[in-house]
């Protein structure tokens, strides 16, 4: 009786084991099941994501190819960036290639003056990647490393994302750079004393001289004060020099004027603030611009701005010209594009009647609206879709003289839309 019990209980053992086994087995079956559902609907859906476009020919072909910036964030501390060149083979075919250039934005633009377009990408500094064609005596299309500039004090604001730019900001013909910063709660505030701010931007003139020993150290625009902004540069009041469009971006939780700024251009490169204060009505909780275009829209000669917001994209009107007032002063238009967060607006004459017509892209989808050449706008009904993930660049990428709409995620994804001449974009793969 006894020796029967203990049978007994050893498969009563035996049978609990087994079943604890299936039971782990199933569980880990279904926690990889759910980790790749997971996998698969967080590709997309799971970001928030911040990626840039910027286009230049890199590989000196004659057709443009796409820098593009990767920038995901899945928490506050857990942040991945880095740029893919996505390389124009011709026939509206590209190819991606990963460069080992860390950071949260880049530029192109050709930095040495030796004719070809290089890359700056934002990181612990601006790191220059100088493109190793023509006078550099290598291979187009493959870029090194220089040492980065950065301001000439406190140097730290690597944990900081936000926007490079390369342009002529003093009027010598080489492209200087511009660092903005935005948008993280993440800051190392104790690199910041002295009453130094973490969000301040900073420009450096380029000294022509890319081979000297010291390329010189960037300067904080203190007259700005802590401003978490995107740049946007363009003539805004008529001088002759580039000014920027500032597209305020408050991080969550800290408090910050959300009205985007016009900073005017002294001529060599410092900004000093106009006074403006364009304040656009936004949704609870998303006060901050996002992209922003410049352009003449109504056709009078000075450039206006369209603005994306949390609910439409909004028009800024330049007074100068036929307007009557202020050249460099803006008024707000009444005219709302589109309901939806805007991501990024472009400008852009895709009908080819002489007037700049709208792109705004949204979180998965692009909207075309028509310009009457008076700044009034209708909805083309045109809708390109793509996926947050996605970064987003207008230009012409066939040759044909016409704008184009192509938009690419970090791997082996893109959409590439071809203008027929007459604003109707077609998708070709």
């Amino acid at each position: 009786m006894t020796e029967q019990y203990l049978d007994m209980e050893r498969r009563h053992k035996l049978s609990i084991s087994s079943a604890t086994f299936s039971i782990a087995i199933l569980l880990l079956l279904l926690a990889g099941t759910c980790y790749l559902s997971y996998s698969n609907r967080c590709i997309d859906g799971c970001g928030p994501y911040h990626n840039s476009s910027s286009v230049a020919d890199l590989d000196g072909d004659g057709d443009l190819d796409v820098v593009l910036s990767n920038l995901r964030h899945e928490t506050e501390t857990i942040i991945w960036a880095g740029p893919t060149l996505w390389i124009n083979q011709g026939g509206v075919r590209f190819t991606p290639r990963r460069v080992e250039m860390g950071g949260p934005s880049s530029a192109s633009g050709d930095i040495d003056s030796d004719g070809d377009a290089d890359i700056i990408q934002m990181g612990y500094h601006a790191a220059i990647y100088l493109n190793q064609g023509d006078e550099q005596g290598g291979v187009l299309g493959e870029f090194t490393g220089r040492r980065g500039v950065a301001p000439r004090e406190n140097q730290h604001n690597w944990s900081t994302p936000g926007t490079v730019v390369l342009a002529d900001l003093n009027n010598d013909t080489h492209l200087d750079i511009l660092v903005s910063y935005c948008c993280s709660m993440l800051i190392d505030r104790e690199h910041f004393t002295g009453g130094l701010q973490p969000f301040q931007p900073w420009v450096w003139i380029n000294p022509s001289e890319m081979n000297s020993k010291s390329l010189g150290s960037g300067e904080k625009l203190y007259s700005l004060g802590d401003l978490p902004m995107r740049p946007t540069l363009g003539d805004l009041d008529g001088d002759g020099d580039l000014d920027v469009y500032a597209a305020l971006l408050p991080p969550k939780g800290e408090k910050y004027d959300t009205a985007d700024r016009v900073l005017l251009n002294d001529g060599s490169g410092n900004f000093i603030d106009s006074g403006q204060r364009l304040q656009n009505p936004s949704k609870t909780g998303a006060a901050a611009s996002a992209g922003v275009a410049l352009g003449d829209l109504d056709g009078d000669g000075d450039l206006d701005a369209l603005v994306g917001k949390a609910a439409g994209a909004l028009i800024w009107t330049n007074q100068g010209g036929a307007q009557g007032g202020q050249i460099g002063v803006f008024a707000s238009s009444d005219q709302r594009l589109g309901r939806h967060p805007v991501e990024a607006a472009f400008l852009g004459d895709l009908d080819s009647d002489g007037d700049l017509d709208a792109l705004i892209a949204e979180k998965s989808q692009a909207v075309i609206w028509w310009n009457d050449g008076q700044a009034n706008f209708r909805d083309s009904g045109q809708r390109l879709r793509f996926t947050e993930r996605h970064g987003l660049a207008v230009s012409d990428f066939n040759d044909d003289g016409y704008l184009d709409f192509f938009a690419a995620a970090y791997d082996t994804d893109y959409h590439l839309w071809l203008n027929q001449g007459d604003g109707r974009l077609v998708e070709t793969n």
